[in-house]
């Protein structure tokens, strides 16, 4: 069993369940999903030899990572890499994340977050079965809770970042959280909170380079 390995199985038992879900771009280990307003990204996070040694796992082990990208935010400082005016984030540019985990009992590697692939690749068949179930029953409707944009308001403005589960967004007053919910705001036609968030997040040094495009943004639209 080797990485490689993996990623033909993955190929050809996961990518086909995720292109009937509307996914359309596929790398070795990430899929994208493009929607009229977000990005829909899974990805298989493999491990360097140094990491899967201090987690305990092979380098053939895998997580399975989610990522919304929300189109109307404007990046901050462009970083998205997009072809032909396609953008495909990484997992980790998402503004919303989250990680799949696991129902399969392996006993002898008990981490949810981690499906442990042995070196013979006895695990590989039944892990990946596990993916497909985990993706139809959490994932999907995982990316679908985030497409309404008045509940990715109410994420934004009352709800603290679950590690495992859905966190990237930054605490309550970063300069992330701010930025991210004045756009969504504007987009989900809350002016009033667009305004109060730009604002707020123009006044923050980490946005001082494009702390008048912001106001701009909340005032225009006010």
């Amino acid at each position: 069993m080797d990485s490689k390995a993996v990623n033909r199985r993955i190929k050809a038992e996961v990518w086909p369940l995720l292109r009937d879900a509307g996914f359309t771009r596929f790398s070795s280990r990430t899929a994208w999903r493009h929607r009229e307003r977000q990005v829909d990204v899974v990805n298989f996070q493999s491990f360097n030899s140094y990491n899967a040694s201090v987690l305990g796992c092979t380098t053939y082990s895998f997580s399975v990572n989610l990522g919304c990208y929300l189109l109307e935010v404007p990046e901050s400082f462009p970083s998205v890499k997009d072809i032909g005016g396609t953008p495909l984030p990484e997992e980790y540019q998402c503004h919303f994340r989250g990680r799949l985990a696991k129902q399969l009992r392996q006993p002898e590697f008990p981490d949810k977050q981690i499906w442990f692939v042995d070196a013979e690749g006895a695990y590989i068949a039944a892990a990946l079965h596990d993916v497909r179930m985990k993706l139809s029953r959490d994932a999907l409707p995982w990316f679908d809770r985030l497409s309404d944009r008045g509940e990715a308001l109410r994420i934004l403005r009352e709800d603290e970042e679950i590690m495992g589960q859905l966190w990237g967004f930054g605490r309550q007053g970063s300069p992330t959280r701010l930025y991210l919910t004045g756009y969504v705001a504007l987009a989900a036609g809350r002016h009033d909170i667009a305004r109060e968030a730009l604002q707020a997040a123009a006044s923050k040094p980490s946005f001082s380079q494009i702390a008048e495009r912001l106001r701009t943004d909340g005032a225009a639209r006010a």
